[in-house]
């Protein structure tokens, strides 16, 4: 009879040692600056997405940031995201041509954890840091002031900060004093030398917000 319930023990023992492993030995979220210490393990990583690409090969390579640290994450397989996208990615830490990069395996290890359109920024924020911004989706609120054929400035309520926004005014039936969300591209113009906003393609718009 001893002997059965010290097997039951040492087989519980087993079961516990096993599972207590087994979270050891899984993927930890890290900061981006965290990333080199963890060469050759699997981690899970998050940022906004600044830059991807599909290669010649049907495989991915995006770039995030965090805290104004970059990482690329090399995923095979195509994922749905886009510029300014908030992802969780897990994968292994490697090195590649003296950069670091988390190779992903399979496409379902990385998630939308935040779309850019949910993700809102003041304009204050885009003008302390407009390079941090710049090529990506961003969704900004303000208050529609001058309105001309084909584009509007957007100011905040303070009138502190303003910004250029091109649109198709075809599209939508908007007048000076609204409060609205734009969701456009933040790009620099080279020619004006000045930033802007681009509210033309599918996903982008101007949508007018309920007054308090």
């Amino acid at each position: 009879m001893q002997i059965r319930y010290l097997s039951l023990i040492f087989s519980i023992i087993g079961i516990a040692s096993l599972y207590f492993l087994s979270t050891l030995s899984q993927p930890i979220l890290i900061e981006l600056k965290d990333v080199p210490k963890y060469e050759d393990k699997n981690v899970i990583v998050e940022g906004i997405v600044t830059e991807h690409h599909l290669t010649s090969y049907g495989s991915q390579i995006i770039t995030i940031e965090d805290d104004n640290i970059s990482m690329i994450i090399f995923v095979e397989g195509k994922t749905d995201i886009e510029y300014g996208d908030k992802i969780q990615a897990t994968g292994k830490v490697q090195k590649y041509k003296g950069d670091w990069e988390i190779v992903v395996d399979n496409d379902d290890f990385v998630k939308v954890i935040q779309k850019w359109q949910n993700i809102s920024i003041p304009l204050w924020q885009l003008s302390a840091s407009p390079t941090k911004y710049e090529g990506l989706n961003v969704n900004v609120t303000g208050y529609i002031d001058m309105i001309y054929d084909t584009y509007f400035y957007l100011t905040d309520s303070e009138d502190n900060h303003s910004i250029i926004v091109f649109y198709n005014p075809s599209k939508y039936n908007i007048h000076s004093g609204q409060n609205v969300s734009v969701a456009a591209k933040f790009s620099f113009d080279n020619e004006e030398f000045r930033y802007r906003l681009d509210a033309s393609e599918e996903t982008h718009g101007i949508f007018v917000l309920a007054e308090d």
